[in-house]
Order: C-alpha cells, then structure tokens, then sequence
C-alpha cells in the first residue's frame, strides 16, 4: 500500500483497528474453545490440512493476510503465524452467508486486477498494484460508494486474521505479553490502584496472613 499515513496498514495500524476485542473474535463465528484448542494442535503438529479455501484461495490469502500484516523487526509475519490456516478452520464451520462473502471477495480482488491492471490474478500483480486496490477498501469510513462494500469485507478479513496473529505464540510475542511466567522483579500493585481499590497488603496480611 502507499506511505501515505492516512491509508498504509502496517502491523500498529492492525493492532489499533483489532482492538482488545480481537482475542475473541473467533466466538463471533461459531468456533468453541475446545474446537479451537484441536486446531492449534494440528497446526503446532504440522498436521493441518485446508478444509474451506481452495489452493488458489489460500495463496491468496496467504498475499493479502501478509499486506495486513507484515513481518517486521519485532516478529514475523502474518503467515508465520499460522493465520491463513486460522481463517480457513474458522470460515470451515462458520454459516454459508459467510463464507459466500469471503469467496465473493476473493473473487472482487482477482477481478478488480483485471479491470485495472488486465492481470487474471491478485496475487500476479505488482506488491504496488496490490497496494492501490487495498488503499480504496482498507478503512470503511473512507470509502466511497463505489468501494463500501468491499471496505466493508476487507474489515472483516483484517479483523480475522489480526484475532489469529495477536492470539498465536508470535503475535503475543509481538505486543509483549509474557503470561504464565514468573516476574522475579514484582514489586507488588502500585499504592495509588491499592488506594483507589480501598485495600491494603497490610489489610490482607492481617485477615490471611495466618492461612499462607
């Protein structure tokens, strides 16, 4: 896309377009926790097999999901996250108004190249014709009439595959979060959230102290 900072989507324009919300996303489509928990495993045991896109359509994908976001300096990229095969499982079991829409889009792309550029294919165009196709659809509330619709499809996408980057080992990686490990130097809650909480480690020590 262009360097335009109004329009380029890098890796922090997907974060703040994602929102704290992103994490949950997959709920949105109908996929449960123990269903998504048998993905992972397929796919950290190299055992995925696609079950909705076709190979065209997953390259496709594998394209525009690395457009929206890109490996950088602090992590790897969009593919590297596993976030195609995200897609692919949660569009497998989601309604088949949804996944008409996400075809149909797949479908705009190749032929919105054609129109512009007469190349059969998104993904045989240049990363600059992609760039100017994705410029008209990357916001919905900056697209015109001709483009709102589509806009309106690649927020979806981006909304999808940024829930499966942020939520896989790399994304969390990405933005810094560190669960489940010990902080040697943790000094405690500040005193100014214990005050505005009405509570005390003095309070606390007093009632349980004796428990511990």
């Amino acid at each position: 896309m262009s360097s335009d900072k109004k329009t380029e989507l890098s890796r922090r324009d997907a974060l703040k377009a994602m929102g704290a919300g992103a994490f949950g996303l997959s709920a949105a489509y109908g996929v449960t926790p123990s269903a998504l928990e048998k993905f992972e495993k397929m796919l950290r045991e190299g055992r995925y097999v696609a079950r909705f896109f076709t190979e065209a359509e997953m390259a496709a994908l594998r394209v525009l999901a690395d457009m929206v976001i890109p490996a950088d300096d602090v992590s790897g990229s969009a593919t590297d996250a596993g976030t195609v095969e995200y897609a692919d499982f949660v569009l497998s079991i989601s309604d088949a108004n949804t996944q008409e829409a996400w075809r149909d889009g797949l479908v705009w792309l190749d032929s919105e190249c054609s129109r512009r550029f007469n190349k059969d294919l998104f993904v045989s165009c240049s990363d600059e014709e992609r760039a100017s196709i994705l410029d008209d659809i990357a916001w919905p509330n900056r697209a015109t009439d001709e483009f709102i619709e589509r806009a309106n499809w690649f927020n979806r996408v981006r909304d999808l595959i940024g829930s499966g980057f942020f939520s896989s080992q790399i994304g969390a990686a990405d933005v810094g979060y560190i669960g489940n490990v010990f902080n040697p130097r943790w000094q405690g809650a500040p005193p100014d959230a214990l005050r505005a909480l009405g509570v005390s480690y003095e309070e606390w020590d007093a009632k349980y102290g004796d428990l511990q």
